[in-house]
């Protein structure tokens, strides 16, 4: 008889809670991982908040709507007491356009106050990365779409995005300032009549609709795929799910949406079964989706099957996480960025190889999250973007238009920090009062130091951009990092790159590096 299992091994996993702040509602997700990683839902509860209609009629978050999001987390954390869950397991995220508002610092204190939890922002690039996944599933649910030319829109509540694939993959993307509520508040008068206002919402997004079709008029589509909350919500009224996803036809779209621009605010709440701050959304949202299928000449879209905001909210209890073809396709569209300032694309990719294995293999040193790998290697790949201006300082060059470019994938953070890497990838060290540099906490600063010190290394082993140096193996010896490198027999020249530019790798890691044949 086999011995007994501790009680530990016997307890199911812990639970864990995730709270959104949305542009319409708060969400509270409380969940437990499974035997494969992944999160499976045990409760969600959702509570209207109007956050979006502030900042995009007013520019700022009220404080009825401050006073109401404190009164909606207390709920949510009694919620959590009952289930046995400390403030250590809750991830507290807002939406992406709270930082349009100017007084966002101060409704952010007041959900930190409350929730004990500093919240975390989702900008453009994490919202995209979760579209993106979310497209992914679908993609993988449904071979006709996997295997064709594949244009997924995600009309979002200040922003439009467009990623186009080709057999699964990344082929292209875009990111219009276009969303249901601003659209909805750039023509919401009080005096209009409702065939009014949505005449005027047709005029306002024609433009933006325009500027997407213009952008993807060289491309073959054969498939349209919308995502969002809206369209998904209504999708399992207008078309039957198959594959994971549901077809609804252009002209059942169009009938749907005529009939709920009739309705007042009262029947659209009760016809749909939404809160009013939901439903003020919905009908921007299948506008702008029809508008989409119309300039594209689509006799059908795709919608995916499922809940948007469970969805997405099941990604942020995974947020750290990325699968190796999303940093694939993130590298991919960095290097597209790189071909477009005619950077030296050997040379870009000959360092970005260096740098990931500098990482990989000195992790022990650095302690840095994974994550921190694909922040490295993107600004390898860039680092001298900046000589499309000017050879002279071109470093300062690559930092302004890094910060300047989005980056597919990346957060605003996370590109910061690429900036800032090539910024300082020659000899010039940080200083405290730097733009940008000057922002970072004081962790980040260190984070930014380390990278470089490993950035300096990699881009000193193809000083010539020749290649020369094809592999390396790391050997510490003592206070020595001997670099042996193979088939290079005269290594002077990137000898004298390292002691010129690796200072700070002295200074950050301790050791001395020599370049020494194997």
């Amino acid at each position: 008889m086999s011995d007994p299992l501790p009680a530990a091994a016997m307890a199911p996993p812990p639970e864990h809670a995730v709270i959104y702040v949305g542009a319409a509602s708060v969400s509270l997700v409380i969940g437990r991982k499974d035997a494969s990683g992944q999160f499976i839902r045990i409760e969600s509860l959702d509570k209207p908040l109007p956050v979006a209609r502030d900042t995009f009629r007013s520019g700022s978050i009220t404080r009825s709507t401050v006073d109401q999001a404190a009164a909606i987390l207390r709920d949510y954390l009694q919620t959590m007491r009952e289930y046995g869950i400390p403030p250590s397991q809750l991830r507290l995220f807002t939406s992406n356009i709270l930082a349009e508002a100017s007084n966002h610092e101060i409704f952010l204190n007041r959900l930190q106050v409350h929730s004990g939890v500093t919240p975390s922002l989702i900008d453009d690039g994490n919202m995209t990365r979760l579209v993106y996944q979310i497209a992914q599933r679908m993609l993988l649910k449904n071979p006709t779409l996997a295997k064709g030319n594949t244009f997924v829109t995600h009309i979002g509540p200040g922003n439009t995005r467009a990623i186009y694939f080709q057999q699964g993959r990344l082929a292209a993307y875009s990111n219009y300032r276009l969303g249901i509520f601003r659209a909805r508040e750039a023509v919401a008068t009080p005096d209009d009549e409702t065939q009014q206002q949505m005449l005027h919402l047709e005029e306002h997004i024609r433009g933006v609709v325009d500027h997407l079709a213009q952008d993807y008029s060289g491309v073959k589509i054969d498939h349209h795929v919308a995502i969002g909350a809206e369209i998904q919500s209504i999708a399992p009224r207008l078309g039957k799910a198959r594959h994971g996803a549901h077809l609804v036809r252009e002209d059942d779209l169009s009938t749907f949406t005529d009939k709920l621009a009739r309705l007042t605010p009262d029947e659209l709440v009760r016809e749909l079964h939404v809160h009013y701050t939901g439903g003020e959304g919905i009908v921007p949202a299948l506008q702008t989706n029809l508008a989409l299928a119309r300039r594209f000449g689509d006799d059908a879209i795709w919608v995916p099957e499922g809940d948007f905001q469970l969805e997405l909210m099941l990604d942020l209890m995974t947020s750290g996480s990325r699968t190796a073809i999303f940093q694939e396709e993130v590298m991919q569209a960095a290097s597209e960025i790189g071909v477009r300032y005619k950077t030296d694309r050997k040379h870009a990719d000959h360092v970005a190889h260096f740098s990931q294995q500098l990482f990989r293999e000195l992790q022990h040193l650095h302690n840095l999250d994974s994550k921190y790998e694909l922040v490295l290697r993107i600004a390898a790949t860039l680092h001298e973007v900046g000589m499309f201006i000017s050879p002279r300082e071109h470093h300062k060059h690559s930092l302004y238009i890094l910060l300047n470019s989005e980056i597919f994938g990346l957060s605003t953070q996370d590109r910061v920090m690429v900036a800032l890497l090539a910024r300082y990838h020659r000899r010039y060290n940080p200083e405290p009062n730097h733009p940008s540099f000057s922002d970072l906490t004081r962790e980040e600063r260190m984070i930014v130091l380390k990278l470089t010190a490993l950035l300096r290394l990699a881009d000193s082993l193809d000083r010539s951009h020749a290649q020369r140096i094809k592999s390396i193996q790391l050997r510490p010896d003592g206070a020595r990092l001997n670099v042996l490198t193979q088939g290079v027999d005269d290594t002077t020249v990137e000898q004298i790159a390292i002691n010129s530019k690796c200072d700070l790798f002295r200074e950050i890691y301790g050791y001395e590096i020599t370049l020494a044949k194997s």
